[in-house]
């Protein structure tokens, strides 16, 4: 079974941050050229919810064992040549299950 991607409502995500255990979330930026530009950094649930605000698309990105809201600048609305390419940031989310 590979990666399932689905495009989640700003609304979708908050509630997913919301179910994180704790207070805060893990956040991994990416740089263009250089791919993932940090090894990632805890940040408040709330810092998060801006960071998803500010976002064009949403990708939920479900794989064993992380998923990830993938946080893009830029809209797009099928995954037929899906990449990291215009990624901005990743919000990990442990999985419960």
């Amino acid at each position: 079974m590979g990666v399932q991607l689905k495009i989640v409502s700003k609304k979708e995500a908050y509630k997913l941050i919301d179910e994180v255990p704790g207070d805060s979330i893990l956040i991994i930026k990416y740089n263009d050229i250089l791919g993932i530009s940090n090894c990632g950094k805890h940040i408040k649930k709330r810092k998060g919810k801006k960071m998803v605000e500010k976002s064009s698309v949403i990708v939920l990105s479900q794989n064993n064992p992380v998923t990830m809201l993938n946080l893009h600048n830029k809209f797009f609305s099928d995954f037929s040549n899906y990449n990291r390419e215009n990624i901005v940031k990743s919000i990990l989310l442990p999985k419960l299950e």
